[in-house]
């Protein structure tokens, strides 16, 4: 159970805009997994590319932290979510909002 003031992960494809901001800021709050933002029929292909690129940082950021022998909990499941972006921005076209990030593979 998640402490109060968490959202709770959901299983219909309606969001309410409150879980559409969490999965903006926390994916993994909101969806199991990235084929879930994928198949959300209440995010537009947009949200759906800003959602998996938050993602994406938060798995590299955990990446970088276990490389330096910090551990950090679930390891987030980067090459499914490579692969979900894949299928949205097959170019990899679209900017994020997030700026330039440092990455390590």
């Amino acid at each position: 159970m998640k402490p109060e003031g968490m959202f709770m992960k959901i299983d219909t494809p309606e969001l309410r805009k409150a879980h559409i901001d969490q999965a903006m800021i926390t994916p993994s709050a909101v969806f199991d997994t990235p084929t879930e933002v994928v198949e959300a029929k209440c995010l537009t292909r947009r949200q759906k590319i800003e959602v998996l690129k938050r993602w994406e940082l938060d798995a590299r950021a955990l990446q970088r932290a276990t490389d330096e022998n910090m551990t950090g909990g679930e390891h987030p499941p980067l090459d499914e979510i490579n692969e979900a972006l894949s299928k949205l921005d097959p170019e990899g076209s679209t900017p994020d909002g997030f700026g330039k990030a440092p990455t390590k593979i």
